[in-house]
């Protein structure tokens, strides 16, 4: 089976004064007693999470319904994603519903990614 690709004809990245990125939420802690409390770490493989928003024309915003649609079927399906610092694209998942808004004779998109292990 083949992983779906973010579209070529659709911005790589988001914009940057919008970029957001959390870290992965991967540390267990147990309360002690006495002195400081145990961690641990839950798993060497989580996720972690990219937001933001892209700003695309009318044509690119179809491309991006078209794709949301159809190729990963409403965001259930992951998909390979540019990475923003340049290294090899990242595995993803739509997070949640994506939300656009209409600004002048653009679109903008705001979305979540789990980036996958």
């Amino acid at each position: 089976m083949t992983v779906p690709a973010w579209p070529v004809t659709l911005p790589k990245f988001f914009t940057a004064t919008s970029y957001d990125e959390g870290g992965a939420d991967n540390v267990l802690r147990s309360e002690t007693s006495i002195g400081p409390a145990k961690t641990r770490r839950r798993t060497t493989a989580n996720v972690w999470i990219q937001s933001g928003q892209m700003v695309m024309s009318y044509a690119e915003y179809g491309d991006f319904l078209t794709f949301v649609q159809d190729s990963i079927s409403d965001g259930a399906k992951a998909f390979t994603f540019p990475d923003r610092l340049g290294g090899s694209d990242l595995l993803v998942r739509l997070k949640e519903p994506h939300k656009a808004t209409l600004d002048g004779n653009s679109w903008v998109v705001s979305f979540s990614l789990e980036v996958l292990p």
